[in-house]
């Protein structure tokens, strides 16, 4: 099973949303988001679903994760699959983040990565 932190404000259409089981979600007062754990039985179907759902013009991504043997960084026109015991690897998919779309660097630390680190991402 994979997990993904899923912005619904990323979203042209949040019913895409209700395919997925919502785990839990956390509120982020300073970006006005809703950030949704969400749990994906078929990363595939996610990436293509997920994707086609998201605004054309803005700032985001998702990402999928398991417990350290897959990191996938899905923005709106391109994937990363990374390593996620490596983060020298996520060098790419910062730059394009950064560089192509605007994000803020601090935002693409694509955490959590793990599942045993929600809880601790959850709670900051």
């Amino acid at each position: 099973m994979y997990h993904s932190i899923i912005i619904e404000e990323s979203l042209k259409n949040p019913d895409v949303l209700k395919k997925y089981k919502i785990l839990r979600t956390k509120f982020s007062a300073e970006e006005n988001w809703h950030l949704h754990i969400v749990e994906i039985p078929d990363i595939k179907k996610a990436i293509a679903e997920v994707q086609e759902a998201m605004v054309n013009d803005a700032q985001y991504y998702f990402h999928i994760y398991n417990e350290g043997k897959a990191l996938v960084i899905v923005f709106k026109n391109k994937i990363f699959r990374l390593d996620p015991n490596n983060d020298l690897t996520w060098q790419e998919a910062k730059e394009y983040g950064a560089k192509k779309l605007g994000i803020p660097i601090g935002e693409l630390d694509f955490c959590p990565n793990r599942i045993s680190e929600e809880d601790g991402w959850y709670n900051r």
